[in-house]
């Protein structure tokens, strides 16, 4: 089955649901390159990241053709899509740098400078650092998170959970003063 360029999403949704082919490639020509750098302006680093999460969600497409239901937009649901996709990819990232300090971050020539009891300090620090992070309000974490954690900028933020660039900015000013409060109340400076 052959689709003409100019055929509507809603027919390539509807040849898609029946399993045709054509469809899906038709749509993965329409939209690949536009989320491939939505992607990459969410995940600026390494490059194939981006690449694995628009596959993936073309992939999600394509196995779950028969029972999807795309209300309104086709274009603003792969971004979507792709969206989320992105920031369960940060959160793995993130996760996987949290693991990687609870093994103590420090290079062994690092470690020869230090003392016990400052490899004991470093490790208590991080650990109150972390659970005050935890106590930030839910959007404020994630902001606080994506920035220091992601290394991602406030305008990248702001597009990938849809608030201002004020919103991140207040919310990292927010974040800020909490922990330096918090850390100066416990008496580290």
């Amino acid at each position: 089955m052959m689709f003409a360029p100019s055929s509507s999403d809603k027919q390539y949704l509807e040849a898609l649901a029946l399993g045709h082919e054509a469809a899906f490639d038709a749509l993965f020509t329409r939209y690949y390159a536009a989320l491939l750098r939505y992607a990459q302006s969410l995940l600026r680093y390494p490059t194939d990241a981006a690449e694995d999460v628009v596959a993936e969600t073309f992939c999600a497409i394509w196995t779950n053709r028969s029972h999807l239901m795309v209300q309104g937009s086709l274009a603003a649901y792969l971004h979507a899509a792709v969206k989320h996709r992105c920031y369960d990819r940060l959160r793995q990232q993130r996760r996987s740098v949290v693991e990687a300090d609870d093994d103590l971050p420090l290079t062994q020539s690092e470690a020869a400078y230090l003392q016990p009891d400052e490899v004991l300090g470093y490790q208590e620090l991080n650990a109150h650092v972390l659970h005050l992070i935890e106590r930030l309000p839910e959007r404020t974490r994630q902001v606080f998170q994506l920035h220091r954690d992601g290394s991602l900028t406030y305008e990248e933020i702001a597009t990938m959970l849809t608030i201002s660039v004020n919103s991140v900015k207040t919310h990292m000013f927010r974040a800020l003063r909490f922990l330096k409060g918090a850390l100066f109340t416990a008496g580290v400076k």
